[in-house]
């Protein structure tokens, strides 16, 4: 029982706490609106979990505003307002299916958005008439405007448009004349405009103008100021300031002539600023007023020098800043500057001047070179100071001035590392290769570098190097020899006849090697109490007639200016057999019987056989060939027996008595002491004792004859001693067999023991 108490209790506690369903309308009942603003409306709903609405007007005409629904309010937005708002609006909220409610409110419109305009026309002239009109503009409801004309206090004329009837916004105008005085100059004409409308709250309700009454005038007295002045200096705020007297205000503007008598437009304004003045804003100005209304000009001047620093108006090049070698070249400069400049156009390398002061301020350059190439400056000076300006004329030529230099030089020993370096200048800067000569005498290129580095220089490294810088306007090539110094290498000796050889033999020593420079040659005993040295004459050592005493080693030292190599060669020498083999008399002996013998039967048997032939034997025939064989015999026997004696002198003779003086003569020293310069006498090449048997004196040249003298150029004598002694090519073939006669043609082709002459060389 008591439970069910408390639960009614609760119930109804709840339905005393729930808001009853309500609405309003804001702003509420009625509302005042200018036209062409805006104006929103609002419906409020509470004690409704859902309500719904709606906006209509009172005559259902079309609201002419926007609706926004939201969970418990709803809005009517009217922009702007215009006429066709001016209706009640009703705005409906339905709870549920069974409640709903309903409310109004009235939209009263009006329009005063501006001030009164007043015209006054025609110009104001003392003792003409003059209208005054007076505009109210887009005024609603115009019926209820209220217009009044004033000048100063007094009233000039007062009008209403109650009689109006415009339904919509309307511009209204109110015209008074009157004739104007010269008293009423200067008076103030006023236009209140009023639009009292009862029981409608806004503000303003009444709007005035006022205007003077100005006669129309000028304009007149037009000057000009300056500040700071009309010679300011460079860098100064120049204001220009146009001061007239004209009614109504006139239309100013500022123009300029300029250097070339034309006429420069500036600003349409009283006041011309110029915040940095500078000399090029010096000039004649002028300050031009016009009134439209009197139809009226006035003109005020003021000539403005900007004075300061010179600047530099131009500065250039002419045909280009970039020329070929060759071009003809002019460079301009001007300047200006209050008081005038004083120009000096040079190099800017030289602090001479390169031209003059005149009023062309030219600089000519007639065909230009690379060395015109550089920074020209122009100097424009005066009281207040000088400006600097520079151009820089660029002259393209083709390669000059090609040099290589070498590091370390250009003689280098084999191994080391070589750097050729190649400059050269012009202009655009050459682009460098490096060529090698081959030996074909072609150039083979080996480097785009202007730096040619050889490392590890090797003998076939030597050789001419060219060195070519190029460019489009041309090409220059310069030469370098490197030389590469090589010690001596690849040495080669041969001793002749051999190593070992017997007393009175010579030997010849021959050495051939590679090197750079070319090597000398040194020749010398190891061990020897006196060091003897024998110096080579074309690579080649001689040693006459050795005896055991040469027997040994000796030393070769190949050298030149970077190093040396020393070959060994022991020599042999063995003793001559005193007594003579006792079969080589026997030998010869029969030689010599045969030699004899066989001619002798050959001849026999010749005559034998042409006896047979003939068929008959004539004695005066037989005795003549008798006669002329033992001729032919006898001159073979000769040279027979002769070629025999020398065989036996050559072989086993010692030196005739009348031999041993010339022998000694001619023989030269077998060796020469360390330090001399010539090894012997003019006989040096040296002979053998047949050569000195051959060239004898008269007494064996009176026993060989021609035949000897023939024979002897066989064994090899010395024709540079003894070449005015061979029989003559007649003598041969006069006093001489075909044998000799055959045996003189070999020995001109025999050469000579020292190599160093030739028989062929030799005139008989």
């Amino acid at each position: 029982m008591g439970r069910t108490r408390q639960a009614v209790l609760i119930i109804l506690y709840a339905l005393m706490t729930v808001k009853a369903f309500e609405m309003e309308i804001i702003p509420a009942n009625r509302v005042v609106a200018q036209i062409g603003e805006t104006l929103v409306l609002t419906c409020n709903s509470t004690g409704c979990a859902s309500p719904s609405f709606s906006w209509r007007t009172q005559m259902d005409n079309p609201l002419g505003g926007t609706v926004n629904n939201h969970r418990t309010y709803s809005t009517l937005t009217m922009n702007p307002v215009s006429i066709v708002n001016s209706h009640h609006y009703l705005c409906t909220v339905f709870c549920g299916e069974k409640e709903k409610k309903e409310k109004s409110i009235k939209v009263e419109l009006y329009s005063f958005p501006s001030d009164p305009v007043i015209e006054i026309s025609p110009s104001l002239v003392a003792g003409k008439p003059v209208s005054v009109l007076c505009k109210i503009p887009d005024v609603y409801p115009s019926d209820r405007l209220e217009v009044l004309l004033k000048k100063e206090e007094h009233v000039l004329h007062e009008e209403n448009f109650y009689t109006d009837d415009s339904t919509n916004t309307e511009t209204k105008t109110v015209k008074y004349s009157f004739t104007l005085t010269a008293e009423d100059i200067g008076k103030e004409i006023t236009c209140v405009a009023k639009l009292p409308i009862a029981n409608m709250d806004f503000e303003p309700k009444e709007r005035v103008a006022s205007q003077k009454l100005n006669a129309n005038f000028g304009p007149q007295n037009t000057v000009i100021t300056a500040s700071p002045g009309s010679s300011p200096m460079e860098g100064d705020h120049l204001k220009l300031t146009c001061v007239t007297e004209s009614n109504p205000p006139p239309q100013i503007v500022w123009r300029k002539h300029l250097a070339d008598e034309s006429i420069q437009h500036l600003v349409e304004n009283n006041v011309l600023s110029i915040p940095h003045a500078r000399s090029t804003d010096s000039g004649l100005y002028i300050c031009e007023v016009i009134n439209l209304v009197t139809n009226k000009t006035e003109k005020a001047t003021v000539d403005i020098v900007v004075q300061g620093v010179p600047s530099i108006a131009e500065l250039s090049i002419e045909p280009s800043t970039t020329v070929q070698e060759g071009e003809n070249v002019s460079i301009h400069c001007s300047a200006e500057s209050n008081p005038p400049p004083k120009i000096i156009l040079r190099r800017k390398s030289d602090r001479a001047d390169m031209g003059s002061y005149s009023d062309r301020r030219i600089l000519l350059l007639p065909s230009v070179t690379f060395l015109n190439s550089g920074d020209y400056e122009c100097v424009a000076e005066n009281k207040f100071g000088k400006t600097e300006s520079a151009i820089t004329l660029n002259v393209e030529y083709g390669p000059k001035n090609t040099m290589i230099s070498v590091i370390p030089a250009n003689t280098v020993k084999e191994g080391e590392t070589v750097t050729m370096k190649c400059t050269s200048s012009g202009n655009p800067a050459p682009v460098i290769s490096w060529k090698k000569k081959k030996a074909t005498g072609e150039s083979e290129k080996i480097s785009e570098d202007a730096t040619l580095i050889v490392q590890n220089v090797k003998s076939q490294d030597l050789g001419l190097y060219e060195c070519e810088a190029y460019n489009q306007f041309g090409k220059e090539e310069k030469v370098v020899k490197l030389l590469v110094q090589v010690p001596p290498q690849n040495i080669t000796v041969l001793v002749y006849p051999s190593e070992n050889v017997k007393e009175g033999e010579n030997v010849t020593i021959t050495c051939s090697t590679y090197s750079n420079p070319p090597s000398q040659m040194v020749l010398k005993k190891v061990h020897q109490e006196n060091e003897i040295i024998l110096p080579s004459v074309n690579g080649t050592f001689i040693l006459y007639n050795v005896t055991k005493n040469d027997t040994g080693r000796y030393l070769l030292d190949v050298f030149n200016e970077v190093g040396n190599n020393i070959k060994v060669i022991d020599i042999a020498v063995v003793g001559r057999l005193e007594k003579t083999d006792q079969m080589i008399p026997l030998i010869i002996a029969f030689s010599c019987v045969t030699a004899v013998a066989v001619p002798v039967v050959a001849i026999w048997i010749y005559v034998s056989r042409k006896a047979k032939i003939n068929g008959s034997y004539s004695l005066v025939k037989a005795l003549r060939l008798k006669v002329m064989l033992n001729k032919e015999f006898l001159g073979e026997v000769e040279g027979i027996w002769f070629l025999l004696a020398l065989v036996l002198i050559k072989q086993y003779a010692k030196p005739l008595p009348w031999q041993k003086n010339q022998e000694q003569q001619l023989q030269p020293s077998k060796h020469f002491e360390k330090g001399s310069e010539t090894p012997g006498g003019p006989a040096a090449a040296g002979h053998s004792a047949l050569s000195t048997c051959c060239c004898a004196g008269p007494a064996l040249q009176h026993t060989l004859y021609h035949v000897g003298k023939v024979l002897c150029m066989i064994f090899q004598c010395c024709f540079c001693q003894c070449q005015s002694k061979y029989p003559s090519q007649q003598a041969v073939e006069e006093h001489t067999s075909p044998a000799v006669r055959i045996l003189f043609q070999m020995a001109q082709n025999q050469p000579c023991i020292n190599h160093q002459y030739n028989p062929k060389q030799i005139k008989i």
